[in-house]
């Protein structure tokens, strides 16, 4: 039997265009299907895996220390020199609760995190003492900078007070969750029989995370993606807010994206990927930096810009609106005190990553963007982040105080306390179920598609090689049979002609 050179041809053809056209198909029908699967519904099992993310990723919050060695120099105006103590290691559970679907797409949740102290992760414990500055006592003293009588007063006042100096010794549990200030309790009884209002109530106590933990960060509104898949889990209002009131301009105080949890399906390399921050009180943005892989996923990690923390000053005057107090910062820097009760605190860059300025006001920072840099890996498809690190530091800002002596030699800088790393991870289960649930779906589906291109390439191949060779083989009978009729008579002694076409014809066949 004869290999039929132009069905295998066509077949080949065929079975190569199948294979090409699987991808756009898979594509389209993979669209299709995330718009029915994805949205949130008040069903049993879409709900629970959402409002109970633990089961599918562990999280943590690690925090590391600064130690002030050389707290008598900077009080008579010399350089700090710090040196980082940690990580000290949270486990970070977190589950949504009162969770109210709305008519409008959307749905309502709050999300407490509980934190747990993880000795095996640890480089120390909570008992851990290290010198930092008395934040009270200096926000305090930075409230009053603006009224000398008062200043004065409180200056005198603090000379009687136990451990009411510029800096002290702290541990690492008091520090984060807090404990019983001298001063603050004085405060707190005065601002109660005189009536005062504060932005802040006092009761005495305070700490960075003091009656923060196993509370949230507020009431969420978010939309379920029913109505639009590109908004999916995008916040619509936060604490009933769909602006915040801590920034100069409308646009600055706008709630933008989500919490950085989840994104929306098939997320575009090129776009900014928002997310609003409750810690800092506003949005941000991130921008695609490079791909990565983690348990053979293809990630594609996204990173905020340097550019975040620049002020007209360096050239870049849409973030003047962010400027509160009485100065822009430098470079590197973001004033928070609005949305602190008025708090004197800094947020920057561990390290002052991305802040030279600050970095050089004191000694002991080693800024390292790979240590230092917030990310988050986001699978494209699905818009699942499987690993981020959301990484912050904590300062605050230090200058002398007009009729205060105790301040009066102290250096104009950012002093750091504590930077925290918020850090996620998909974990065993989520890994299992991810790629039982898609990606072996969509390997197997390419593969398909990469072996049918491959059958047809094939079979085009071996087709064209054939017809090639048998056309060259006709050819040379061609010429042979030429050959041959010059030499031999035009009829032939029966009276037939010499015709080549039969033989040609049967080599082609």
């Amino acid at each position: 039997m004869k290999f039929n050179v132009i069905a295998a041809g066509v077949s080949g053809l065929i079975i190569l265009a199948v294979g090409i056209a699987v991808f756009p198909i898979f594509n389209a029908v993979l669209h299709v299907e995330l718009k029915k699967t994805i949205p949130l519904e008040n069903s049993t099992k879409k709900l629970s895996s959402w409002a109970h993310p633990m089961k599918t990723s562990d999280a943590w919050i690690k925090f590391y220390m600064f130690d002030l060695a050389n707290a008598e120099e900077v009080l008579n105006g010399g350089t700090p020199v710090f040196s980082e103590r940690g990580p000290y290691v949270y486990d970070a559970g977190k589950v949504k609760e009162n969770i109210v679907f709305q008519k409008n797409g959307t749905v309502s949740y709050r999300a407490p995190r509980t934190m747990i102290f993880n000795a095996a992760m640890s480089s120390g414990s909570e008992n851990d003492t290290f010198t930092t500055i008395n934040v009270p006592l200096y926000t305090i003293m930075n409230m009053l900078k603006t009224s000398a009588l008062e200043a004065k007063i409180f200056s005198l006042l603090v000379r009687f007070i136990k451990d009411a100096t510029i800096f002290r010794q702290l541990t690492v549990h008091e520090i984060l969750w807090g404990y019983e200030d001298p001063l603050l309790e004085i405060l707190a009884k005065l601002v109660d029989e005189l009536h005062i209002k504060l932005p802040v109530k006092l009761d005495g106590s305070w700490g960075f995370f003091y009656k923060k933990n196993n509370s949230d960060t507020g009431l969420f509104n978010v939309y379920t993606g029913v109505d639009d898949l590109d908004n999916y889990m995008f916040i619509n209002t936060w604490n009933k807010m769909d602006h915040v009131p801590f920034w100069k301009t409308e646009e600055c105080n706008m709630i933008n994206g989500t919490d950085g949890e989840v994104y929306h399906p098939f997320v575009d390399l090129d776009a900014k990927m928002y997310l609003f921050v409750a810690d800092i009180c506003r949005s941000i943005y991130l921008t695609y930096e490079q791909q990565v892989e983690l348990e053979g996923i293809d990630l594609y990690r996204f990173t905020p810009p340097s550019t975040l923390w620049m002020y007209t000053a360096d050239g870049h005057p849409e973030n003047e609106c962010f400027c509160v107090g009485d100065v822009c910062p430098h470079a590197g820097a973001l004033n928070i005190s609005s949305c602190q009760g008025g708090a004197p605190v800094f947020v920057s860059m561990p390290h002052f990553l991305d802040g030279e300025y600050y970095q050089n006001l004191v000694i002991g920072m080693t800024p390292d963007a790979s240590k230092h840099s917030t990310y988050i890996d986001v699978e494209k498809t699905t818009g699942i982040v499987m690993e981020g690190s959301k990484r912050v530091q904590l300062n605050v800002a230090t200058a002398p105080v007009h009729e205060i002596p105790q301040t009066k030699n102290i250096p104009e800088l950012l002093f750091p306390v504590i930077w925290l790393d918020q850090a996620a991870a998909i974990n065993e289960a989520g890994i299992y179920q991810f790629k039982h649930q898609f990606l072996y779906i969509k390997e197997g589906v390419f593969i398909a598609a990469y072996c049918l291109i491959a059958l047809g390439a094939v079979l085009l191949l071996v087709s064209v090689i054939i017809l090639a060779l048998r056309l060259g083989k006709a050819q040379r009978l061609r010429k042979s049979k030429l050959v041959v009729d010059e030499k031999s008579p035009l009829i032939n002694g029966d009276g037939s002609s010499s015709s080549t076409s039969d033989d040609t014809e049967d080599s082609l066949g």
